[in-house]
């Protein structure tokens, strides 16, 4: 457990972008996982990664995101 909290550190000092990002992987792996295991069940992933996006306005991501791809 302690490299968990070691790892856990190291991602708070990282960019909510770049949590985002590293989010979105870890979800896709674990999704992965479970519809391996278990079937798809898109429930059990509900509210993974909430406090990542609590501060981050959902416009104003978008149109950074739409923005970076000119």
């Amino acid at each position: 457990m302690a490299d968990v909290e070691q790892i856990y550190r190291e991602v708070c000092q990282l960019s909510a972008r770049d949590k985002m990002v590293l989010l979105s992987r870890m979800i896709a792996e674990v999704s992965g996982l479970i519809e391996a295991s278990e079937g798809t069940d898109f429930y059990a992933i509900k509210g993974v990664g909430k406090e990542v996006w609590r501060d981050v306005d959902a416009q104003e991501y978008v149109n950074s995101e739409r923005s970076s791809w000119e």
